[in-house]
């Protein structure tokens, strides 16, 4: 019986076959017409993810029914069914790819695969899909209390004929018979003298034989091993290395220095543990480093390193000091306590970004603020009304009070979103002398969108109104946000 695994999403009725991860639908298996079979279908709790369908859905269900049909029509047998009191459901757990996945699986055997049914119903043709499979579970009183349906499985057709085929003798090997032959691998035979034969083989065997493994086929003609006198044996050999002070083996050492300009080397066939001089006693010390240099003309080293520490004085670079390209700036001295800026103008060519306007946004601002042109009302307004009120005027976000003097004019853009067609405007309050110019009486919503509506207000010394300020409030644009 062949086992056929596959996996469905059995989060409805409808049931949709998936890959082992539940991450994709793929075609439900394929069945063969006579070919006893065992569907083994894994069923998940949901549409996606590896989360397998719960046992205890099942435990009130004592009895399986599997049908398959191409039809819904009650009239008409099956064409396939399975072994229903041999239906069984438990759970099995799997290694893909190194992740243990735990399956609730129903395994449904399937014995009668040849039926007339299914038979007329594919015919002549090499395969057909659309074949559904209905799974039913009943409880104790014979309720169905469980249904799974699984569409478009496909069942291949098989190859029948009136009897065998007759066989036409080839007088050669085919490309696949060549290739077993060589699969079964050659054995061979050993000879002294080339006509008596053993399979093992011996040290004073001169021949040998061939054929392919199994007994079958002809040996090869006898094969010359090659032989010949045995060599010597190799010798051990041992290269050390050492060093000294002159061509007398002066101050010997076996760790090279720079103080240590010759070198010397024995070969031996026995190992030394710890070389020493006496060892290199027949040696020749041959000078490899070359002696350090004293300097020429004005550059000796008695003037420019003293010390013998490899450096030039630190003084001479001292000379320098003026052109150097790095100071340390705790080394310089007649620095000045602070860097007051001289006074100086920038022309409209000198900014870099001329229109770029500085936006502040905040809920219900009642506060300008002298450094931000731009306020933006980061609440929705969604009460049809808009209140124009401000109380203050800072130099900045969380700075002082500004005071405007007679003959300033200070104007900002004030952006309010609003969620509902405005039919009001409220301009002013006791606390905010403030007049409105040029507002409509209605401000409707673009395309039944947030609607942003835009006021220029204006600031300008008046003796007294509160604070001294007057304001004017302006409409000026609006646009959908």
């Amino acid at each position: 019986m062949q086992n056929t695994t596959f996996f469905v999403a059995a989060n409805e009725t409808l049931g949709v076959v998936k890959d082992y991860a539940n991450a994709k639908s793929i075609t439900p298996p394929t069945l063969v017409r006579g070919v006893e079979a065992c569907l083994k279908m894994r069923l998940f709790a949901n549409r996606d993810g590896t989360e397998r369908y719960p046992l205890s859905a099942f435990s009130r269900i004592v009895a399986w029914q599997w049908a398959m049909d191409n039809d819904f029509n009650e009239a008409t047998n099956y064409k396939l069914t399975g072994d229903d009191a041999d239906i069984s459901i438990g759970s099995v757990t799997e290694n893909i790819d190194g992740e243990e996945i735990e399956y609730t699986e129903v395994s449904i055997p399937m014995t009668r695969m040849n039926t007339e049914e299914l038979a007329a119903w594919l015919g002549t043709e090499k395969s057909k899909s659309g074949l559904h499979g209905e799974l039913v579970g009943f409880d104790s009183d014979g309720r169905q209390v469980f249904i799974l349906q699984i569409e478009n499985f496909t069942v291949r057709n098989r190859i029948t004929s009136l009897g065998s085929p007759i066989e036409i003798q080839a007088d050669y090997l085919t490309a696949a018979q060549v290739r077993a032959l060589i699969a079964s691998g050659m054995e061979c035979e050993f000879s002294l003298t080339g006509e008596e034969w053993h399979s093992l083989q011996a040290d004073e065997d001169r021949f040998f034989r061939f054929r392919l493994t199994g007994g079958s086929g002809d040996w090869s003609d006898p094969v010359g091993l090659v032989a010949g006198t045995k060599g010597d044996a190799g010798k051990d050999a041992y290269c050390y290395v050492a060093y000294a002070s002159d061509s007398r083996g002066t101050n010997f050492s076996l760790t090279p220095t720079n103080g240590l300009k010759f070198r010397a080397e024995i070969h031996t066939e026995n190992a030394i543990e710890t070389p020493s001089a006496e060892d290199f006693s027949d040696s020749v010390w041959v000078k490899y480093c070359g002696d350090d240099g004293t300097g020429v003309g004005d550059m000796l080293k008695s003037v420019y390193d003293p010390d013998d520490d490899g450096k030039v004085n630190s003084a001479d670079e001292a000379d320098h000091a003026a052109s150097a390209d790095a100071v340390p700036w705790n080394g310089v001295s007649g620095k000045p306590t602070g860097f007051t800026p001289l006074a100086h103008k920038h022309t409209m060519g000198d900014i870099s970004n001329p229109v770029c306007q500085k936006v502040y946004g905040e809920s219900n601002p009642k506060t300008l603020y002298l450094d931000t042109p731009i306020l933006r009302n980061t609440a929705t307004n969604s009460s049809g009304t808009i209140e124009l009120e401000f109380t203050a005027i800072k130099e900045s976000v969380g700075g002082s009070v500004a005071a405007i003097s007679d003959g300033l004019l200070w104007t900002w853009e004030y952006h309010v979103p609003c969620g509902a067609e405005v039919s009001g405007v409220s301009v002013g309050s006791e606390s905010c002398s403030m007049v409105g110019v040029n507002i409509p009486e209605t401000l409707e919503l673009i395309n039944n969108n947030v609607t942003v509506h835009v006021f220029v207000i204006r600031a300008l010394y008046k003796s007294g109104a509160v604070n001294n300020v007057r304001y004017q409030a302006n409409y000026a644009y609006s646009y959908e946000a």
